[in-house]
């Protein structure tokens, strides 16, 4: 009954979405991917023909570069709110939600999904999508690796994997994404890729997800990623006809098989986004013909049914992520806030360890818990100009003293990520070649107390946690009453 329900929820959302605002005379525009029916991928050129359309046609959108791709292709944010977007200092007073498309440009369905949910809810007629967009700010990236989709490579023009730059940030494409992240403070991020070919029995789900599984993001944003994973998106999406499951495990039936991705690496956006506060999501969606008996009828000797398969089970995952944000948004923003000041907290406290290696899925080596954690990291003069403007991007506060020496204390919103960038011993570490000192004690810090360096919520955490229910509550007793 439940599966029933979802399926016909998310049928009556892909039958709204589309129409045309009262008094409207033309169709909205297509994507190249939609002209040609599924035979090919929208260009770059029509891409941006289509995003300029679509900002002249809608007063919803607005639409700005916030970057320059090595080879001079434009990085786009497009913003959408209802009556109009509303602007950075209202997203930083409600939930904010960001979706980045194709980081990895041989992995095209998730950016021409974007681009439909762009058009679509720029045009739509729904109320209760437009209450949405009235009260929520959402973001897209709609193309963010233009160059490796121009080239149909899985890295940028220099080869890069975008997709491990979330932390030393040595691309244009990561460095513009940061900005994002830094000045916009999404509380939700989802990040749209592609995977196969598939694993006929063991791997070869039409869709997988997976949430941050580095052991430094807040417990209540891991938490809130796996219940959106577990709870919402699978059966949403099974809802819909697709199959699901998680992303790098290996497995038939029921049985788990072996887990052979999806690891703890600070780097990778979804975790990277969890240590910058954010409930950050991967999705994939498969590239080979579908094995799911719904689907396969369709695409056995048809390209064009897969391609078009590949990109509409991403754009139900988008649909059942504006439910989730629906109902959940004001959750998801508390959890992001009180993230940010738990690690404040625990910063300043000394009272959390700083885990190297290891995910929730993988205890860490003794060697890779920093416990005592640093209180601070210490840069010599000539070395901190090597490092400010990675610091500065990622919203890390530093201080500067009379001989030129960089001070970067723990105690900030940005705590999970500076023992991770300053520490020699982290594996993305940007201070190779510079002399970092990071001081456990020193006549700033207080000596921590009661060590526990296990991977478990600590008590600042929990009760970040507790209050960010009790305002979910709360959120959700005022739209009842409104």
């Amino acid at each position: 009954m439940r599966l029933v329900l979802v399926r016909s929820i998310v049928a009556a959302l892909a039958a709204i979405l589309i129409p045309l605002p009262a008094g409207a005379q033309e169709a909205p525009p297509q994507t190249g991917f939609e002209q040609s029916n599924g035979a090919s991928f929208t260009t770059h050129e029509q891409e941006l023909a289509f995003l300029a359309e679509v900002d002249a046609a809608s007063e919803r959108v607005t639409m700005s570069v916030i970057g320059t791709t090595a080879e001079g292709r434009p990085l786009h944010l497009v913003q959408i709110g209802s009556p109009s977007p509303h602007g950075l200092e209202a997203a930083l007073t409600e939930p904010t939600a960001l979706f980045v498309c194709s980081q990895h440009g041989n992995e095209p369905a998730g950016r021409e999904a974007c681009l439909k949910a762009i058009r679509d809810l720029a045009f739509t007629t729904d109320p209760t999508l437009l209450q949405l967009l009235s009260e929520q700010t959402f973001l897209f990236v709609p193309a963010a690796n233009p160059d490796g989709r121009a080239r149909n490579s899985r890295g940028n023009s220099r080869g890069t994997d975008i997709n491990r730059d979330h932390v030393g940030l040595e691309t244009e494409e990561g460095r513009s994404i940061a900005g994002v992240i830094r000045d916009w403070q999404p509380d939700f991020v989802m990040d749209l890729h592609e995977y196969g070919p598939s694993q006929p029995v063991v791997y070869d789900d039409d869709i997988l997800y997976l949430w941050p599984r580095n052991l430094n993001v807040d417990r209540g944003i891991h938490d809130l990623g796996v219940s959106f994973a577990l709870d919402h998106l699978k059966p949403c999406v099974e809802g819909a006809g697709y199959t699901a499951d998680e992303y790098g495990l290996q497995a038939v039936g029921d049985v788990d098989v072996a887990q052979t991705a999806g690891d703890e690496d600070e780097g990778i956006m979804r975790n990277a986004m969890g240590l910058r506060h954010a409930v950050g999501i991967l999705v994939e969606t498969a590239v080979s013909m579908s094995t799911n008996p719904q689907q396969l009828p369709n695409e056995i000797g048809s390209t064009a049914a897969t391609n078009r398969r590949r990109v509409a089970s991403h754009r139900t995952v988008i649909d059942c992520t504006l439910q989730f944000l629906t109902d959940r948004g004001e959750e998801v923003r508390a959890a992001s806030a009180f993230s940010a000041l738990a690690k404040t907290a625990e910063g300043a406290g000394l009272n959390a360890p700083i885990y190297l290696a290891g995910a929730d899925n993988d205890p860490p080596a003794d060697d890779d818990i920093l416990y005592p954690p640093p209180c601070r990291y210490e840069l010599a003069a000539g070395d901190a100009a090597a490092v400010a403007d990675v610091l500065n991007l990622h919203g890390i506060r530093s201080t500067t003293t009379d001989d030129g020496e960089m001070i970067v204390p723990a105690g900030q919103r940005s705590e999970p990520m500076i023992a991770l960038l300053l520490d020699a011993r982290g594996r993305r570490s940007i201070a190779a070649g510079t002399v970092v000192d990071g001081l456990p004690l020193s006549p700033a810090c207080s000596p921590p107390a009661d060590p526990d360096p296990s991977p478990s919520p600590s008590p600042t955490s929990t009760a970040i946690v507790i209050g960010a229910v009790a305002l979910t509550t709360v959120a959700r007793l005022r739209r009842r009453s409104d």
